[in-house]
């Protein structure tokens, strides 16, 4: 019995003795560390403000989550127990842009950051969060170009289209619409419906049933106005047999390469004015609704009042319209010395950019309008600037792309 009790006795001994270095370990395991962490900004993005981050901090191997916030241009300092951490950052900083302001949303991601008592100072790259949005206008090319005779040469036009998502968008029954009014010429059209729809001259859609022709996030197409090679014609253009869409006017002695998907008319002929002097925007009809129902539902018929010296002239003009709230995308363009209004409602456009300083400016020939480049997504896709104004979001009178 006494045997019993003492190797009951060294048990119990060992047992306590076997707990206390445990819990000295699990004590060591869980000594904490001050740790300082900076953000930095995305990719290109040299003057901007912080407004807010938000940090999640979540231990691998327990699992425990904390969560901390700065607010402006601050450093985070914190103390987290030693271990591995999965980091995480969302929220705000203000863009200095041109003269203007853009608030956008950002994010930053560490999926295994190891915190030690001796690495204190951590960085943590901050990308701008894409939005969950639809197509841009990336490019347009409305200038044609010269011959080697210094000849006018047209048809080389075209638009890209850019998808500025997170995610596969569709180009699928995307329409494309030039305006009717004249961004050189203001007059007080009767009714006045800028504040609530778009006065459309000519619009085009693109074919498709829902999911034909898909655009990965940071991919673009091309809408040429004759998808032939133009170099044959004048050796100072461009090849655009490899645009995805053409647009095609059935009505006119039009140029029709098979092997590229022509466009679908809705209302009159799209012809991009070389001088720019016209707006563009991209829209989509409600989900159901076809050409045929579009154009009984939404005529518009306007009037004006034309002065000519000393003579008015009641005016009056049959058009369609295409509601704002269809519109995911404009542009205003214009020439600087004859520019009057912008004709879009400055929620959908608050700007303009352009091709030509002066009418007929014999400069502009082989030069476009093309958006900047904001920053890069985490996936390394260019994010285009998108401020819903035309002045900062464009470089104005540049080569276009297609020609490098």
């Amino acid at each position: 019995m006494q045997k019993l009790l003492s190797r009951f006795g060294i048990l119990t001994v060992l047992s306590a003795f076997l707990l206390f270095s445990c819990n000295n370990n699990d004590d060591e395991a869980i000594k904490s560390s001050s740790v300082i962490y900076t953000s930095k900004l995305p990719d290109g993005i040299q003057n901007a403000d912080i407004i807010q981050l938000n940090y999640t901090f979540k231990e691998l191997n327990t699992g425990k989550v904390s969560e901390h916030t700065v607010n402006g241009n601050k450093e985070l300092t914190i103390d987290l127990p030693t271990g591995s951490y999965e980091v995480s950052v969302s929220g705000q900083i203000k863009i200095q842009l041109d003269g203007g302001e853009s608030t956008e949303d950002v994010v930053g991601y560490i999926s295994s950051e190891a915190i030690t008592s001796t690495d204190k100072n951590k960085t943590i790259q901050l990308f701008i969060k894409v939005a969950k949005g639809d197509l841009i206008l990336e490019e347009l090319f409305f200038t044609g170009t010269l011959s080697p005779e210094g000849k006018q040469y047209n048809g080389d036009k075209y638009f890209k289209i850019y998808n500025n998502s997170d995610e596969i968008l569709y180009a699928d029954g995307l329409l494309i619409v030039q305006s009717e009014f004249l961004t050189v010429e203001k007059q007080a059209y009767r009714p006045n419906i800028m504040a609530t729809d778009f006065t459309a001259g000519a619009i085009i859609m693109l074919p498709g049933n829902g999911k034909d022709f898909p655009i990965a996030p940071g991919k673009s197409i091309v809408v040429a106005e004759d998808a032939i090679n133009h170099k044959e014609l004048n050796p100072n253009s461009i090849d655009l047999r490899t645009a995805d869409f053409e647009i095609y006017n059935d009505d006119m002695d039009d140029v029709d390469n098979p092997s590229v998907k022509n466009t679908l008319p809705v209302f009159s002929s799209m012809i991009m004015h070389n001088r720019g002097f016209t707006s563009y925007v991209l829209a989509r009809m409600p989900q159901g609704m076809d050409i045929s129902q579009y154009l009984a539902q939404y005529n518009y018929t306007y009037e004006y009042d034309f002065v000519f010296g000393k003579d008015t002239f009641p005016m009056s003009n049959d058009a369609y319209k295409i509601p704002n709230d269809w519109i995911i995308d404009a542009v205003n363009l214009s020439v600087n010395s004859e520019f009057q209004w912008i004709v879009t409602a400055p929620s959908l456009d608050a700007g303009w950019t352009y091709s030509g300083t002066v009418d007929r400016d014999s400069n502009r020939y082989g030069k476009g309008v093309r958006r900047k480049t904001l920053s890069t997504s985490t996936n390394g896709n260019k994010i285009l600037v998108d401020t819903n104004n035309s002045t900062r979001d464009f470089s104005a009178q540049v080569k276009p792309s297609l020609f490098n």
